[in-house]
C-alpha cells in the first residue's frame, strides 16, 4: 500500500532509523567497556607480574634461610636420635621442672629438695628453657628432651648462620657447619639438652648487635638473658668488654650507648622475672660459691661436675686443634685489619677470652668454638682463596669421623638407668611424701621423674645444701665418705629418712656394709645400677 509519495509507512522511519541510532550508541558503549576492560586487564597483568616478582624476591632472600634451617633441624635431630639416653643427668632435672610448672604454675619454692637453699628461696635461673618443656609435659621425658634439644640446637646454628649471612659472608651455611665438624667437644656439648643451647645464640646476637649498634635487638636480648641463663649479666659484661676494646684498638670512638642499653635491658628482665630477688642472690651464689670457690678448690664444697675441670693437653690436641688454629689465623688478620673491620676484631677478642676460660674449665668450650668459627668466617672476607671453607669443612669432617667413634663410644652405648620395671618397683616400695636419703646429688632429677611426690636431698649443686645448713651438709658428706658405724641411725634421726637410694657404686661400698650390719635395715633392691635400703622407723626418744 502506498501513502502519498513515500514508499514507507509513517512509522517506518521510527522502525528503520532507530536501530541505526541505537547501534552507534551501543558501539560507543561497547568501545568504552572494551577500553576499561583492557585497562583493567593491563593493571591486573602488572599486579600479577609485581606479585610474581615479589614472590621471586622473597624466595631469593629467604629461601636459603628456610633451607638451611631445615638442614640444621635435620642435623640436630639426628644427633639427638643417635644418642639412646641423655648423657647428662641435668637434662632430667630440666624436664621435671617443666612438668612441675605445668602442674603447679610458676614455681616460687621447691619443697621436693628440703635440704637445699632453693627449697625456701627458689629462683628459676633458666625459666625460659623450662617453659619449652611445659607443652611436652605428657610426652615421655626422653622424647621431650629430644624435641627441645633439636629445636634449640637448630636455633643456635641458625643464629650463627644469620649473623654471617647478614655480614655477607660467602657460603655462610658451610661456615656454620664447621662449628660442628671442627670440634668433637663442641659436638658433645651441642647434644646436651641444657640451657646453654639458648645462651650461646643470645651471646652471638648480643655481641653482633652491640658492635653494629642495633639497639632494639640488643635491648631485647638483654631482657631475655635473665630468663634464660644464670650468668645473665656476666656474659654480656664480658662481651661488652670485647666490643669496646675492639673500638679502642681500631682508633674508633668508645660508645657508652651499648653498655647503657644492655644494663637497662638486663635490669628490666630481672625486674619482671617472677623470682627476681632470689634470682639475684642465686646468681651471687653461683658465681662466688660455686664457680670461684668450689671450682678453684678454696671452698668447703668441692664436689662438682667434671665439666668444671680443665681439659688435659691431649684433649686440646684431639678435640680443639682446628679451633685453636682458626683463632690464631683470625687474630693475625683481626690485628692487621683492625681499623677496617671492628666486628672481626670483636669476635676474635671474644674467642680469645673464651679460650682463656676454657683453659681453666672445659665448660666454656661451648662458647669458645662458635665464636672462633664466627671470627674465622669474618676473616675469610680478607682471604682470596675461594675454597677455604670447603677445605676446612672437609679436613675437619674427616678428622672428626676418624676420632669421633672412639670418644663417643660410651655415649652411644648408654642405657636407661631407670627402666620401667625398676621404676614401678620403686614406686611400690617408697610411699608418696617419703623422705629419701640419696648418696649423690646429680641424679635427683631422674629420681624426681621416676618418683613424683617424694622428697630428696639436693639438686643442681651440693653447694645449695651447704648454704642452707652447713652442719647437716657436713654430716651428709661424712656419712657418704666415712660411713660411721651408726650411719643408719644418723640418717633416720637427722634427715628423717627411712629409705636410702643410691647408685650401685664401689665408692659407697663401706656405707652399704654399715647399713646391712644394722639388724633393722632391709635391702629392698639390688640392681646393676641402683640399691634401695629400708632403714625402718627411727627409735623413739625418751
Amino acid at each position: 500500500m502506498i501513502y502519498g509519495n513515500d514508499k514507507h509507512p509513517p512509522y517506518s522511519s521510527t522502525v528503520v532509523n532507530k536501530p541505526h541510532a541505537n547501534s552507534a550508541a551501543e558501539v560507543g558503549l561497547t568501545y568504552q567497556r572494551l577500553t576499561a576492560l583492557r585497562e583493567y586487564m593491563s593493571k591486573m597483568s602488572k599486579h600479577e607480574d609485581g606479585s610474581a616478582t615479589n614472590v621471586i624476591r622473597f624466595l631469593k632472600n629467604y629461601g636459603p634461610v628456610f633451607i638451611w634451617f631445615m638442614v640444621f633441624v635435620f642435623i640436630s635431630g639426628a644427633f639427638q636420635i643417635a644418642i639412646p639416653y641423655p648423657p647428662d643427668p641435668d637434662t632430667a632435672y630440666h624436664v621435671v621442672v617443666g612438668r612441675l610448672i605445668h602442674e603447679h604454675g610458676i614455681l616460687h619454692s621447691f619443697p621436693w629438695t628440703p635440704f637445699s637453699w632453693l627449697a625456701d628461696h627458689y629462683a628459676d635461673k633458666e625459666l625460659l628453657f623450662h617453659l619449652l618443656f611445659v607443652p611436652l609435659a605428657k610426652v615421655h621425658w626422653i622424647t621431650a628432651a629430644r624435641i627441645v634439644g633439636t629445636l634449640a640446637g637448630a636455633t643456635l646454628l641458625l643464629v650463627l648462620y644469620l649473623i654471617l649471612r647478614r655480614e655477607n659472608i660467602r657460603l655462610a651455611g658451610i661456615w656454620t657447619l664447621i662449628a660442628l665438624s671442627g670440634s668433637l667437644f663442641f659436638i658433645f656439648r651441642f647434644t646436651l639438652v641444657r640451657p646453654h643451647l639458648l645462651s650461646i645464640p643470645l651471646a652471638l646476637i648480643f655481641l653482633w648487635s652491640a658492635v653494629r649498634c642495633r639497639f632494639v635487638i640488643l635491648s631485647l636480648v638483654s631482657v631475655i638473658y635473665p630468663w634464660a641463663y644464670v650468668a645473665f649479666w656476666q656474659l654480656p659484661f664480658l662481651l661488652l668488654i670485647a666490643a669496646e676494646t675492639a673500638r679502642f684498638l681500631s682508633d674508633a670512638r668508645i660508645r657508652w650507648t651499648p653498655a647503657a642499653t644492655a644494663a637497662a635491658g638486663v635490669a628490666f628482665g630481672v625486674a619482671i622475672h617472677p623470682n627476681a630477688v632470689n634470682l639475684l642472690y642465686f646468681n651471687w651464689i653461683t658465681m662466688s660459691d660455686i664457680f670461684f670457690k668450689s671450682a678453684l678448690g678454696i671452698g668447703e664444697v668441692t664436689e662438682l661436675g667434671p665439666e668444671l675441670a680443665p681439659y688435659p693437653l691431649e684433649a686440646w690436641i684431639l678435640g680443639l686443634s682446628f679451633i685453636v688454629l682458626m683463632v690464631v689465623v683470625s687474630s693475625i688478620y683481626a690485628w692487621r685489619k683492625r681499623r677496617q673491620d671492628i666486628l672481626l676484631l670483636s669476635f676474635t677478642l671474644a674467642a680469645l677470652g673464651f679460650c682463656a676460660l676454657t683453659i681453666k674449665t672445659q665448660r666454656f668450650s661451648e662458647y669458645f668454638v662458635p665464636f672462633s668459627v664466627a671470627a674465622m668466617a669474618l676473616t675469610s672476607r680478607w682471604i682470596t682463596w675461594r675454597f677455604l671453607p670447603h677445605a676446612i669443612l672437609g679436613i675437619s669432617m674427616l678428622y672428626t669421623a676418624a676420632e669421633g667413634p672412639g670418644l663417643f663410644s660410651n655415649v652411644l652405648e648408654l642405657s636407661d638407668e631407670m627402666p620401667p620395671p625398676v621404676e614401678n618397683y620403686l614406686q611400690l616400695q617408697i610411699p608418696k611424701h617419703s623422705q629419701v636419703f640419696t648418696t649423690e646429688w646429680d641424679f635427683t632429677g631422674m629420681l624426681m621423674l621416676a618418683l613424683p611426690d617424694r622428697y630428696f636431698m639436693v639438686a643442681l649443686d651440693p653447694t645449695l645444701f651447704y648454704k642452707k645448713n652447713p652442719d647437716l651438709y657436713r654430716l651428709w658428706y661424712r656419712i657418704r665418705r666415712e660411713a660411721p658405724a651408726d650411719s643408719a641411725e644418723l640418717i633416720r634421726r637427722y634427715f628423717g629418712a627411712r629409705y636410702v637410694l643410691s647408685y650401685n657404686s664401689p665408692a659407697h661400698g663401706e656405707l652399704y656394709a654399715r647399713l646391712l650390719a644394722d639388724p633393722r635395715v632391709r635391702q629392698l633392691l639390688y640392681s646393676e645400677s641402683l640399691l634401695l635400703f629400708d632403714l625402718g622407723e627411727p627409735e623413739k626418744q625418751d
